[in-house]
């Protein structure tokens, strides 16, 4: 029976494929990675094919765990010794095969510093760092590895490495607003809520710096009904306030940009989920000031996921774009917006 496919080893065979599509061109010689122990990737008697084996043997906190749950993530620094094993190929020998192998694989690091892995079905970036390999941890390497000759080696860092638990922490909602309520008279629980008026934060001037490749839009609601420029709202299931309540989307960034607006809504069994669509506007300002407010009808309408029930859901605008360094997809989320619906007191 085979053993589970943890998220630790999942990033392991998935940096073995990379290195593997890496190093092997077409028209050339294959060259199997292998993942083990230096000593038992070392070839035999009559073993004529070329390896490169990836020994992973030390595992580190990422020193920013300490106020993780035992349902989050759980990050590590992956320590890997890759040793080539080749055989003669005349008139090439086999310690120059080594070396055009390692020279392939420290090229592969130097090109691609990070990469994406897909664990569990999250997606992760991973970064590898080359690291000094002194002479006594040589020593104290190999001489675990038995009677396996010394090979040249390089030493590298993964990190972080994601430890995925089986049962993840639920998040749970945000604050929209915060309100007091001081009475004299003690009261039951749930009597005399009615009475507490909440303040919701205000908004800001924000202007996204878009000389940046990285920048994230600036996102705000401004209600069609009365030109509220909002970015948390309390409504009453049932109240005109709510049946009014028309929110369109202001949008600050590059203009002429496209994002994808995304709403989610906080479950009490599953946390935090999407609901789709999302809707592709278009960025018509370069900066959300609320002294100046456009006009509602020149900004995109949204809808809110649900209105028959009480809830918290969020809109954010997500902008993508392809990194220049690597060529890598990169989605980046915009400040969110929380529209909180709640029962009123019968």
């Amino acid at each position: 029976m085979a053993l589970l496919f943890s998220s630790i080893a999942q990033v392991c065979r998935g940096f073995g494929l990379q290195v593997s599509a890496a190093i092997n061109a077409p028209n050339q010689s294959a060259v199997r990675v292998l993942i083990g122990t230096p000593s038992v990737a070392a070839p035999g008697e009559g073993d004529s094919d070329h390896r490169l084996n990836l020994f992973f043997f030390r595992f580190e906190t990422s020193g920013f765990d300490g106020g993780i749950l035992p349902g989050d993530p759980w990050l590590l620094r992956m320590h890997c010794l890759a040793t080539p094993f080749c055989c003669d190929e005349p008139p090439t020998p086999a310690g120059e095969n080594d070396l055009r192998i390692m020279g392939e694989l420290l090229r592969h690091i130097h090109e691609n510093p990070v990469s994406e892995m897909t664990v569990d079905g999250s997606t992760f970036m991973i970064q590898t760092i080359f690291l000094n390999l002194g002479l006594d941890q040589v020593n104290q390497l190999w001489s675990t590895q038995g009677d396996t000759v010394y090979r040249p080696s390089v030493l590298f860092e993964l990190s972080l490495a994601p430890v995925l638990p089986r049962k993840a922490t639920i998040p749970g909602p945000l604050v929209t607003g915060l309100g007091v309520n001081v009475r004299a008279v003690r009261l039951r629980p749930g009597e005399g809520l009615e009475g507490i008026e909440a303040l919701t934060p205000v908004v800001r001037p924000m202007r996204p710096d878009t000389a940046s490749e990285d920048w994230a839009p600036a996102l705000a609601l401004v209600n069609g009904a009365d030109g509220a420029v909002l970015q948390a709202v309390s409504l009453q299931l049932g109240s005109t306030a709510l049946a009014d309540f028309a929110p369109r989307a202001w949008l600050a960034g590059e203009i002429g940009s496209s994002v994808a607006l995304r709403w989610e809504s906080w479950e009490k069994t599953t946390g935090w989920q999407a609901h789709g669509p999302d809707d592709t506007v278009a960025i018509g300002s370069p900066a959300i000031d609320p002294e100046q407010a456009p006009n509602p009808a020149d900004l995109p309408a949204t809808a809110l996921p649900f209105t028959n029930r009480p809830g918290q859901t969020m809109l954010y605008a997500v902008r993508s774009y392809i990194r220049a360094a690597d060529g890598a997809h990169v989605s980046v989320r915009s400040n969110p917006v929380l529209v909180n619906l709640f029962k009123g007191a019968p």
